[in-house]
């Protein structure tokens, strides 16, 4: 007979609706798993079934100019992503739009660096 570690967390009609308005305003789904106690899966999954669009992950604005006063201040992009929640891809995304690294994707330069082919 298997036996169940942790109890299963049930939320109601309302919480769920809660949840999806937190989601809507911006807060995250690791912050909205905690707040509820649930699990992130299922976090995604009550938004799943209430059809509410996925944000890419990555981001804002205001975390874009965070990101690049912080590297600026020569903190790297893992510690960057670490504080701000997102991997060092979306980092290195945000620092490449404010030109102060040179995407390498297709080719291109690194840092100045000459393109040895």
């Amino acid at each position: 007979m298997r036996t169940v570690e942790t109890a299963q967390t049930f939320l109601t009609a309302s919480e769920v609706d809660a949840l999806v308005g937190d989601y809507l305003a911006g807060m995250s789904v690791k912050t909205l798993a905690e707040r509820y106690g649930i699990h992130r899966a299922t976090v995604f999954s009550h938004l799943r079934r209430r059809n509410v669009p996925s944000r890419r992950p990555g981001l804002g604005i205001d975390e874009k100019a965070e990101a690049v006063r912080l590297a600026r201040a020569a903190v790297s992009m893992r510690a960057i992503g670490r504080r701000m929640g997102v991997d060092r891809k979306a980092v290195r995304e945000a620092l490449a739009e404010a030109g102060l690294i040179v995407d390498c994707t297709n080719g291109a330069r690194r840092s100045g660096l000459p393109n040895l082919i």
